[in-house]
């Protein structure tokens, strides 16, 4: 009876660990999320605020960049952010690109700062502001996230961009336009990934490898840890990033 008594006790302390475990790892996990994003460079995203000519609306889940002057015929810029990256380090290069462009972008804030975790998100954007064509895409592991939306729903989606990134889906049948960036002081990419997935691409993909681009400069925050050191400034990363959307598709 004593042993019962025992296991019974156990069994009760044990289930109520477990019980107290489920209620706290969103908890730790946040936490633990919070210490390893990188933060936006203040001076910056100040920069970009004060702006005159863009104005910056933050929904609860994306924001939203729009210039004063749009061009009815551009085509809106749907981007998601690298892991662990926090959103705001794309407002000023994003907004920059808006600007450039004269269209509306969309800047994707996804859970826990990782865009795999939502990668339906360009599709509620695209459904909510009745979006006719889009651009979709995204650094990192955002791009990959955006590869995967663009693999589901090809219909919704004007041309797919990946910035530092790759598509880990065949998305070889697709008829839209394909942009790939790869800065050569990337050190942050797996290269070999890389390589193999632009077999999952469509034949007309446009695929650019900058010399003095790295992982860390299609954002602003920081340096990323184990990076190359870029070469290029922000303007001239921003430059490589309105070409990007010149060159297919702004017609």
């Amino acid at each position: 009876m004593a042993k019962q008594a025992w296991l019974k006790n156990n069994y009760k302390k044990l289930g109520a660990g477990l019980v107290a475990l489920i209620i706290l790892a969103p908890a730790v996990f946040w936490v633990y999320v919070q210490v390893q994003t990188y933060s936006v460079e203040i001076e910056l995203l100040e920069v970009m605020k004060a702006n005159g000519e863009l104005t910056i609306n933050e929904e609860r889940n994306y924001f939203i960049l729009s210039p004063h002057s749009i061009d009815a015929d551009a085509t809106p810029i749907i981007y998601y952010p690298g892991g662990l990256v926090a959103p705001e380090a794309y407002l000023y290069k994003l907004g920059k690109v808006a600007g450039c462009l004269e269209t509306s972008a969309y800047l994707v804030k996804a859970p826990f700062n990782a865009a795999i975790f939502d990668v339906n998100a360009a599709g509620r954007i695209i459904e909510l502001y009745a979006l006719n064509r889009a651009w979709v895409g995204g650094h990192s592991l955002g791009g990959i996230s955006a590869g995967r939306f663009t693999a589901r729903n090809p219909e919704k989606v004007f041309g797919l961009f990946l910035f530092g990134s790759y598509c880990d889906q065949d998305i070889s049948g697709f008829e839209g336009n394909v942009i790939s960036v790869m800065g050569l002081q990337d050190q942050i990419i797996n290269w070999e990934n890389y390589e193999r997935a632009k077999t999952n691409l469509p034949p007309n993909a446009i695929l650019m490898e900058i010399d003095g681009l790295n992982h860390s400069a299609f954002g602003n925050y920081g340096l990323q840890k184990d990076d190359g050191r870029s070469a290029l400034n922000n303007e001239q990363v921003t430059e490589i990033i309105c070409s990007v959307f010149n060159k297919d598709g702004q017609e």
